[in-house]
């Protein structure tokens, strides 16, 4: 799933820059680690692997949390930009619309991973969660695009569009492939084909938010690198 990505210094507290580096690398990491989660559990929803649904299901909910600490994370770094930066403009507005939007996308996407748990057979209802949770992240991951004007160099701009635009498509996927969950389909050789080709659209999304996640990483720790050079520790001076 997207989350916050931004062009401008992070706001954690003021505190050292390998501190800063700290903790948007721990941001980045369990982003990561919750986009595998979601590619593993991705492959559990084919059809020819129906008996691992359950697990499927549980990987979901597990990336599902994973991916709401991170989004509160970034909730709670654009409101303290906010309170330390007294020009308050339309981007920095923009960032906190889409930072709520994805925490709210991540909650209905855990609430829709436990609703399309097997034994409670409720996956019209996770669908629904789904849908709604991949239109908000859809849209927080168009806005975030227009966000992206300007960077330190053009290799850090090139990722930031790399990562914005494999959101873009993730998401975007996710919402076209939780619709069919909707349909009845009896003929059992159709729903097999169905369901088969919406799990590759799951996996095919997981393995971009992946790819995001890892362009972000590499963002970050570029961005960290170009502030240690522009910024040396003043305690060597």
């Amino acid at each position: 799933m997207p989350h916050q990505i931004t062009n401008r210094r992070r706001s954690y507290r003021q505190p050292p820059e390998r501190e800063r580096f700290l903790w948007e690398g721990l941001n980045a990491s369990a982003y990561v680690v919750g986009a595998a989660t979601f590619v593993v559990g991705s492959v559990f929803f084919l059809p020819a692997l129906e008996k691992y649904s359950t697990a499927g299901a549980g990987l979901f909910i597990a990336g599902s949390l994973i991916y709401l600490a991170v989004t509160a994370h970034d909730l709670t770094e654009t409101i303290n930009h906010y309170r330390h930066h007294a020009s308050h403009g339309k981007k920095t507005a923009l960032e906190f619309i889409t930072s709520t939007g994805y925490v709210i996308a991540c909650l209905l996407f855990l609430v829709g991973s436990i609703f399309f748990l097997p034994r409670l057979g409720a996956e019209r209802w996770g669908a629904w969660c789904f849908i709604v949770g991949s239109a908000l992240f859809t849209g927080g991951a168009i806005l975030n695009v227009t966000q992206i004007t300007q960077a330190g160099s053009l290799i850090t701009l090139q990722l930031l569009n790399a990562v914005a635009v494999s959101f873009v498509i993730g998401s975007i996927l996710f919402l076209v492939a939780s619709i069919p969950y909707l349909w009845a389909t009896h003929q059992a050789q159709l729903a097999h084909a169905l369901y088969t080709y919406l799990a590759s659209q799951f996996i095919f999304a997981s393995v971009l938010f992946l790819l995001g996640g890892l362009a972000n990483f590499y963002r970050a720790y570029r961005t960290h690198q170009d502030h240690k050079q522009k910024s040396p520790d003043r305690s060597r001076g």
